[in-house]
């Protein structure tokens, strides 16, 4: 394993937040190991700019053989993203980040002039829809894993309010048109040396509208794997865990509308870690349909607690409409926690029969009906649950940072490789040319 020196793009990145800032950090703690990486980055808490927080973590706990550069948004970049960060109209941020992008571009060519990098790597964010600028630099070039081609299925709109309706029906309109015409996109795949894409669903998307072979490969995995407390499989409640943000994309009105249909909820314990604009709706509905007794809501909270949260319960439930891989399969992975989820999305690829249960789409109140058809045989087979526990460890070795790093170093001297090659391809067409 050649130790290399990687210029690394993490527009987000923090040791306590989850989502796309763990994808990065844990990248950083674990591939620092062997490489030197420069990390360019925007945020480490909720908007760009905001990077206070990494700046004092770093100060108690430097990460040998990093260096991480926080690119602060220019006067126009702050100015254009000052609607999204009062909450007016969040679709700004994408003006002002595609101004962001175009400054990390200045910076990056600065940089690799001063410095000797053998390659670029564009960790995140995982939107396909932001390829940024630096493709355009000479150098050895890895995107990915990159996702969201996928459109939120017809068959689960019910499940969003009218303004979430007319927000993904939007998306999914912008989402197609992106698809096909986007310029700067297609150049920006077409010239990547290797691509990762996160699902199997997103790989056969780009394969058909810009034939380019993609890897297939999540986003995320796992650091560190606990033990499992067997002692809980003997508490009387079936203790259930939603994680994530409480906004209409993830959904959690499917699993409070299953719950309603269960008769004994006095049986179930159900923690909601996160916090966002729906959580007072959400919560006033299940009051109205009496759930309170039976829900704790824990709001936003550190990654430790999460883990600790899981270490207590029994499954682990993702109702996400959209996704790429949520962090937190992989969180429940690394507790021996067993995931119920949608069968869409990267959930689809990640979680098995021996891992978890995934719940075909046929339509909403199907959806709503096998959730708590599933939660009541759990409430009267607790072996099943410790069956699917056991198969989380078997599952979650294909998953371990270790292999990841192997992994990343076979694509690192592959897209070197395919970088040589199509070099090699540009400077006989120039001399071609020139004669």
């Amino acid at each position: 394993m050649q130790r290399k020196k990687i210029l690394v793009y993490a527009y987000a990145i923090s040791p306590t937040r989850g989502s796309e800032y763990s994808v990065a950090w844990n990248y950083v703690s674990e591939m620092s190991k062997e490489n030197e990486l420069v990390v360019l980055y925007g945020t480490s808490g909720e908007h760009m700019g905001d990077i206070a927080e990494l700046e004092s973590y770093l100060i108690e706990n430097p990460i040998p053989n990093t260096k991480f550069i926080a690119i602060k948004p220019n006067k126009l970049s702050t100015l254009l993203n000052s609607l999204n960060r009062m909450g007016i109209f969040p679709y700004t941020f994408y003006f002002a980040y595609r101004v962001w992008q175009k400054q990390v571009y200045r910076i990056a060519k600065k940089i690799v002039i001063k410095e000797q990098f053998d390659l670029i790597h564009y960790l995140g964010p995982i939107g396909y829809r932001t390829p940024g600028y630096l493709w355009k630099i000479n150098l050895p070039y890895m995107w990915g894993p990159i996702g969201g081609t996928n459109n939120v299925s017809l068959k689960l709109m019910g499940a969003l309010s009218v303004i979430g309706k007319l927000k993904f029906g939007f998306r999914s309109i912008i989402n197609s048109y992106q698809l096909r015409f986007n310029r700067l996109i297609k150049k920006a795949i077409i010239r990547t040396d290797i691509l990762l894409t996160a699902t199997t669903n997103v790989q056969k998307d780009i394969l058909y509208y810009y034939n380019k072979y993609s890897i297939y490969y999540p986003e995320n995995s796992i650091i560190n794997t606990g033990k499992c407390n067997i002692i809980k499989f003997k508490e009387s409640k079936l203790k259930l865990i939603w994680i994530g943000n409480i906004i209409e994309g993830k959904a959690l009105i499917i699993l409070l509308r299953s719950l309603v249909k269960i008769r004994n909820r006095s049986a179930i314990e159900l923690h909601v870690v996160g916090d966002g604009p729906l959580r007072r709706k959400l919560q006033k509905y299940s009051e109205i349909n009496d759930l309170q007794n039976c829900i704790i809501w824990h709001g936003a909270v550190q990654r430790g607690q999460v883990f600790n949260l899981l270490n207590d319960v029994h499954l682990n439930i993702v109702t996400s409409v959209s996704e790429g891989n949520p962090t937190t399969i992989w969180e429940a992975m690394s507790q021996g926690v067993p995931t119920m989820s949608l069968d869409h999305c990267g959930m689809h690829d990640t979680i098995c029969d021996k891992c978890g249960i995934k719940i075909p789409i046929l339509s909403l109140d199907q959806v709503i009906n096998d959730i708590a058809i599933n939660i009541e045989g759990f409430l009267g087979d607790r072996g099943e649950l410790i069956r699917l526990s056991n198969g989380v460890y078997v599952c979650a070795k294909d998953y371990t940072y270790g292999k990841r790093k192997l992994f990343f170093e076979d694509m690192y001297d592959l897209a070197i490789l395919n970088w040589k090659k199509d070099s090699n391809i540009r400077n006989d067409s120039y001399c071609i040319e020139r004669q």
